[in-house]
């Protein structure tokens, strides 16, 4: 059953899983959304409902910040797993909205509204 209703953005991310089973597993993004994310991880089993800790790393213009959450496994396919943000802090939150949508902040997000081009249809007739 699909959880995830936010929209997704395609995106490779390295991240890294933490597991108190299997301990630390390495693996890409497929896609991320401010509520989960699909990860490739090869052939690692993850059990359901297990909660993880994960990291990621998130490009801020010059600099790369690394990200932490917690999440837990809500499905498992050969060779990738979805999980489901548990708990998320507002910065983490933030840097996430900023990948997927281009903005932080509502400020930014206004900025960001008022910045597109107008677009006119025909011309003005005398």
């Amino acid at each position: 059953m699909e959880h995830r209703c936010d929209h997704r953005k395609l995106l490779t991310l390295e991240i890294v899983i933490n597991d108190r089973q299997q301990g630390e597993i390495r693996g890409k993004t497929r896609n991320v959304s401010l509520s989960g994310m699909l990860v490739d991880i090869s052939e690692t089993p993850l059990s359901l409902n297990t909660i993880i800790d994960i990291s990621f790393p998130v490009d801020c213009g010059d600099e790369s910040r690394e990200c932490s959450a917690k999440a837990f496994v809500v499905h498992q396919q050969a060779g990738s797993v979805g999980l489901m943000f548990s708990e998320v802090d507002s910065g983490v939150r933030q840097m996430l909205r900023k990948l997927i949508f281009g903005y932080a902040t509502v400020t930014e997000r206004a900025y960001h509204s008022h910045k597109r081009p107008e677009i006119t249809v025909g011309r003005a007739v005398a």
